[in-house]
């Protein structure tokens, strides 16, 4: 999130404000949207396309992006990758100094290694056979079970309490089973849309107005 923020305030603070380089602190912002996106999409998976498509389109719609940019993003093997790519192209248009330059470009630089990180944390699942084995054990665990309970709740009229004692460590130890389910892949629970929209998308644009509004430029009275 913050080094994607980065490279729109790097942008908004080294380019000039000619309507040349307002164009590509525009298109640096929405190629920037796009990435993140993509990513959620690697995430995600095929199911998430159709929202990516129309999510890019609203960036052609704002005039940011172009069609053709759009259907080679969403044919390109790794699309998070792609947008980078064109991240950086946007970049060496800017006529900048080339120490601000290399400035955002480590900044994208940093996006590449984090994309890295998350295949490789998508790609490298826990063995099936180890939750199969857990699931397992614990189902055994939890049927001889009521035989630990039975002399240890006798006071009870006829051995009646270890059903709800049963019931309820179950309930709690399937929990912490599911639980771990769902700590093997992150990615299908984290609020993803809402970094995506939220943190990144909406607050890299309101940098963008404050900018174009001139409102720093302002001296105190």
């Amino acid at each position: 999130i913050n080094n994607c923020r980065n490279v729109v305030r790097q942008a908004n603070t080294f380019f000039p404000d000619d309507p040349h380089h307002v164009m590509l602190k525009q298109r640096l912002a929405a190629e920037t949207a796009a990435f993140i996106r993509a990513l959620r999409n690697f995430l995600r998976g095929p199911t998430d396309d159709d929202i990516l498509r129309s999510e890019l389109y609203e960036l052609v719609g704002a005039g940011h992006m172009t069609p053709a940019t759009v259907e080679k993003g969403m044919a390109a093997s790794n699309r998070p990758m792609f947008f980078l790519s064109a991240m950086s192209a946007t970049l060496r248009k800017a006529e900048i100094d080339p120490m601000k330059a290399a400035r955002v470009d480590a900044s994208i630089s940093v996006l590449v290694d984090l994309t890295g990180a998350n295949e490789r944390i998508f790609k490298s699942p826990i063995p099936l056979l180890y939750t199969r084995l857990l699931s397992r054990f614990l189902t055994a665990f939890l049927l001889l079970l009521p035989l630990a309970l039975w002399q240890a709740l006798g006071e009870s009229w006829n051995h009646w309490a270890v059903i709800p004692a049963e019931l309820f460590i179950s309930f709690f130890l399937f929990g912490i089973e599911e639980v771990g389910i769902q700590i093997e892949e992150p990615f299908s629970v984290l609020p993803l849309e809402a970094f995506c929209n939220g943190a990144i998308a909406a607050t890299s644009q309101e940098m963008l107005n404050a900018v174009e509004s001139k409102v720093f430029e302002e001296e105190p009275r």
